[in-house]
Formats: C-alpha cells, structure tokens, sequence
C-alpha cells in the first residue's frame, strides 16, 4: 500500500520533477571498494614468458556479480549489475582490474541503496522509467563488450550502451557516460560494429515484434526494418551478412500456470515449431522457414550459404526454462533448401555428450566452450561438424567466454579460470596446444562475453 501511495504522489506531481525521484532504500553502497587494481608478480619458464612480453593489449569478462552458488534459475543469472574483470598486458607487465559498470541503476543504488526484489517496486520503476523519473531497473550492462572506433560500450539487451574508457597508460577502467540513441530504446548485447556501421535489434514482447536497426558509428539511426514474429521475441543473437538478416523465432511461451509463482514464468513450447525469419536488406522482403522441431538458440557458430542451401552452425536448446538452470547447449547444423524450403538438423551422436557454447570462430575452426557437472571444464575444436581437439582440464573451471588474440600471427584464445586452489590467466595455443598458467592473488567471477583489445599506442 506504502508504495501504491508513492506510485499516485509521483503521479500528482509529475510537472514539477526535473531528476529521479529519490526513495531510500537502506544505507549507500560503496561500490568503489569492491574494485581492484593491481599489478601481479609471477613466474615462467622463459619460452612462455617470451610470448607473454610480446602481448600489449586488454582481455575484459563482462557478466554479471552474483554469487554463482546462490543462483537457481536463469532470470536471477541475467540481471547481476554489469561487471568487468579484466587483465592488461603491457610487455610483461601484468596488472588485474575489477570494474563495476556505473549504470543509472548502480549510481542510483549508490545514493539509496539497494532497490528492492519487489515486483510492485519493479512496477513503479518500469512505469516511472518511461517518464524518465526513475532508472531503469533492468539496465545492467553485463552482456558484451561492444568495439565502435577503439571506444568501447557495455552492452545488454533491455537498455542502451555505456561508454567506457579503457586507459592504458593508468590501467584502469572508467564508466564515462549512457549513450543515449534517439528513438531506440534498447539494442542487443549482440550488437555487431561492421563497415564502419553498428548492426542492432530490439524486440517487444507485447506486439511480438523485432526491428532491426543499421546505426551510424554515434549511434543515429540509418535504416530499420520491423518484422512481425509468431512468438515472444526473445532473440539473445542475430546473424548478418553483406545483404541478410537472419534469426530465430522459437516458440517462447508465458507459463500460465505459475505466473505468480516464478520470477520468470517463460519456457520453450516442445510441441510448436521453430521458425527461421531471413530478412533481405535491399528489398526489405522477409523469407520464413519452419522447422519442425521446436529449439532455441542462444548463439551463432557460423553460417554458409550457397545457390542450392543456407547452413546454419550452433548450439540448439530442446529444453529451456527461465525459472531454471537445467539447458544444455547441443552442437548442431541446420540446412535450409532454398528450392523445397524444407528444414533439416543433423544430429551427430558423438556431439550430443558435449553440453557446447559461446563459439568463437577463427581461420576455419570454430572452438566452443563446454560445461560438465554444471562447470566448464575446457574447450571443443570443431571445423564445421569434425571435431578437432579436445582440451578439457581436470581441476580448472573456465570462468566465461575466452578472447581470440594472435601472437606472431598464431591464434592463441586467453581466459580466467580457478581451481579450489589457485585463480588463474590461463592461454591456449590454439595450433599446438600448449598452455600458459599465470595465478593470480584473487577470485575471479563467472563472466559472459569477453574481448581483447591490443594497445594501440604501442
């Protein structure tokens, strides 16, 4: 009732309100104190430590800082406010950093504390926000970490980017503003920078509706397309070409019967088939192709086209649930025949024991990471179907997506990783194999996506 009460007073005096409104929630956050920088001492062999020295760039993690331990569901997994735990790499030099990406949000919950897990407060925030008078509550920038320029933006999928600065010369990182985009009220964590343009989508649940939108590199709009889906749109990823759009309509529902019982009452309709929208960029027209089978996919591997076919590379979800963790990612290929417009999956039995995500393609590879035990223990390297090399580690959990940087022309991909022992930097030599283990004195969290930059200046 007490917040029913604010929600009418906001209401009243709306003229008269030029900022957020201020509601104190508990005592301020000092969020400044769960940072770190610090520059680590370590030992190597010289060989490993010869092509640590010719490294002069950042890898970064964003996710999202919750307790991994503590998490039950997918929901609660998404919205941990954005943070970055990155590395700089400076001829040797190695120095750790913790950043937390200053959102409206955290600025907010500095000053009034924590807002609560209400869904009546929720309510009032998702209502305010419209009117500006209020954050977004879901604007947490821990998705991806999005290049335009050498200026980097965190990126998540229900609100705009924030502009950080990576200093190279200081090696820290600082949030410098909210890059607003007129008339876009959000953009993918997905978001891809291509000839000079930023490639985008946003989605509304209510309309079943997603537009693609093509930015300049300020981020004002050069064309969009609006393209109506059969199911709740909720597109993680989409796939681009010189002359296409493509992405999944999968058969999203409101569980119904739990609304008011799960934070996030969506699942995947098993009996209700996938559909694939590709969308032509010059003529605006749209081609649909139904599966029969009903999957989600969270991202793309890869995609070849030819006269007769379009060949689609990823990870297909059967089971997905949001008020859960329990998904498994299975590596598959989807064939469109252009001519009968028939869909097919290719199952390959020895894949199906790898639960496979977050691809990273290089050269004509594509290596994964996979998850056992509900940890990821190591990488997959496919070309196309054909597995490669496996390098799974009995004691080490990979923290999050790797980075793919090249050292003498030799694509190496770098992490984190930890152990019950040890916290670690950890490179694959992706031609050989060989490892490169630096420990490092803290705890690293999980992450999502990553990126490596390489110090320009240099």
């Amino acid at each position: 009732m007490k917040m029913l009460n604010i929600f009418l007073m906001c209401i009243i005096y709306l003229p008269y309100i030029n900022s957020f409104l201020k509601f104190k929630f508990g005592n301020k956050i000092n969020i400044k104190s769960n940072e770190i920088k610090h520059q680590i001492t370590y030992k190597l062999p010289p060989n490993k430590q010869h092509i640590i020295n010719k490294i002069n760039g950042f890898y970064g993690l964003i996710g999202p800082d919750v307790n991994i331990s503590s998490v039950n569901n997918l929901f609660d997994l998404f919205i941990g406010d954005g943070t970055i735990q990155g590395v700089f790499f400076d001829s040797g030099n190695v120095t750790v950093i913790k950043h937390f990406v200053r959102t409206d949000k955290l600025i907010y919950e500095e000053e009034n504390g924590r807002i609560p897990n209400n869904n009546l407060i929720k309510l009032v925030f998702a209502t305010l926000n419209k009117l500006n008078l209020l954050p977004n509550i879901m604007g947490l920038a821990n998705t991806a970490l999005l290049n335009v320029d050498n200026k980097i933006y965190a990126l998540y999928e229900r609100d705009q980017p924030y502009l950080l600065n990576i200093n190279f010369i200081n090696k820290e990182i600082t949030t410098i503003r909210k890059q607003l985009i007129p008339n876009v009220p959000h953009i993918s964590g997905h978001s891809k920078h291509i000839n000079n343009t930023i490639e985008t989508i946003d989605y509304d649940v209510i309309q079943k509706k997603l537009v693609f939108y093509k930015l300049n590199s300020v981020f004002n709009t050069l064309y969009q397309r609006s393209i109506q889906t059969r199911y709740m749109p909720v597109v993680h990823d989409f796939w681009t070409t010189h002359n296409k759009i493509i992405f999944m309509d999968s058969p999203l529902v409101m569980d119904i019967k739990n609304i008011l019982k799960k934070k996030m009452p969506v699942f995947l309709h098993k009996e209700q088939p996938t559909f694939i929208h590709i969308v032509d960029k010059n003529t605006r027209n749209l081609e649909t192709y139904r599966s029969n089978e009903s999957f989600y996919m969270f991202h793309y591997a890869d995609i070849i086209e030819t006269l007769e076919e379009i060949q689609i590379y990823g990870s297909l979800y059967e089971e997905l649930d949001f008020s859960n963790l329990n998904i498994k990612g299975v590596y598959r290929k989807i064939t469109i025949n252009k001519n009968t417009k028939e869909v097919s999956i290719l199952k390959i039995p020895e894949l199906e024991k790898f639960d496979l995500e977050f691809p990273i393609k290089f050269d004509d590879k594509i290596v994964f990471r996979n998850i056992h035990n509900k940890t990821i223990n190591g990488f997959v390297i496919f070309n196309k179907m054909k597995i490669i090399k496996e390098i799974i580690f009995k004691n080490l959990c990979i923290c999050g997506e790797p980075a793919l940087l090249y050292i003498d022309r030799t694509p190496y991909i770098v992490s984190f990783a930890y152990s019950k022992k040890q916290n670690c930097i950890l490179f694959v030599n992706l031609i050989n194999y060989d490892k490169i283990i630096i420990d490092v004195p803290f705890t690293f969290n999980i992450g999502f996506h990553s990126l490596f930059i390489p110090n320009s200046n240099v």
